[in-house]
């Protein structure tokens, strides 16, 4: 399959990369949605796995595919223009926002219209709360593939509240000390590297990103996917609870496929057919669903 490479910027006037896929077979695609953005999970990036899986699949039955990677892509990564590291041990969450208005736009420069947001694992969490926070008028639907659920008062009774409790003290003791981009090893939430300014943003009390809170917000067509293998405090039931708490979106729909693992990477060809045809039925124009 081919794939055209591309590089556009975002509002900071930071260069972002992803591929974009050409529809193959446009006769054979069904639904008014004609291009999906897909945001990848943490330590990601735009070929990875599940992300180019999904482009691949979705792009032969007729609809443009454009993974990029967000300023959070992999781990770390240095960018000179600022002297700053950025990668997901430094993501502060919300700054993403603008990666996914920038992919939005390069596919509207295209001639697209209708744009599908699709995300796995924390890119889950990215566009859902993009769409939740920005009046954008171009999304038709969103699909958060394993959501991760960031909730410190979720967290604080869960059965990791005491390794949680740890990591949160050390991040607190870090900032206090004058390094909050000091680096610190967790295993709970998820194993992996964190600033102690990014774990504290993400995971803090204030709960900027829990989506049940935001829920409500959506105002498109939803459709939530997770795998019955996913039983973490950090994703048990997390796309159950945000399909339950989209109270004002038109349809939402919410889907565990059995023995599916995190992101469903064991079952990516049951993924992609229940996001097919979750598509099919996108018959609205996104104008119609903001005022």
């Amino acid at each position: 399959m081919l794939v055209e490479l591309v590089s556009f910027l975002n509002d900071d006037g930071l260069h972002l990369d992803g591929a974009f896929y050409p529809p193959t077979r446009e006769m054979d695609r069904a639904g008014t949605v004609d291009a999906v953005l897909l945001i990848h999970g943490s330590r990601g990036n735009f070929y990875d796995g599940a992300t180019k899986s999904m482009a691949e699949d979705l792009s032969a039955r007729g609809y443009a595919c454009l993974p990029i990677n967000t300023n959070a892509h992999d781990t770390a990564w240095y960018d000179p223009a600022i002297k700053e590291f950025k990668g997901n041990a430094f993501e502060i969450l919300d700054s993403t926002c603008i990666d996914i208005q920038a992919g939005i736009n390069h596919l509207t420069e295209r001639g697209y219209q209708s744009i599908g947001l699709l995300g796995h694992s924390m890119g889950a969490v990215r566009v859902v709360y993009y769409a939740a926070t920005h009046n954008d008028s171009r999304i038709s639907t969103v699909m958060p593939i394993s959501p991760v659920r960031l909730s410190y008062s979720y967290f604080m009774e869960s059965e990791d509240a005491e390794e949680f409790t740890a990591n949160i003290k050390i991040a607190r003791q870090l900032i206090s000390r004058g390094e909050p981009q000091a680096l610190l090893r967790v295993g709970h939430p998820i194993p992996q590297l964190f600033s102690a300014n990014s774990f504290l943003d993400k995971h803090g009390p204030e709960e900027k990103y829990n989506l049940i809170n935001h829920a409500h917000k959506i105002i498109v067509p939803m459709l939530t996917l997770n795998g019955s293998l996913e039983t973490h405090s950090r994703l048990r039931n997390m796309a159950q609870d945000l399909a339950t708490a989209a109270i004002n979106s038109p349809n939402c729909k919410t889907l565990m496929i059995d023995g599916g693992e995190h992101s469903l990477v064991n079952r990516t060809d049951e993924a992609s057919e229940a996001i097919l045809e979750w598509l099919s039925t996108i018959k609205l124009t996104p104008s119609l669903h903001y005022s």
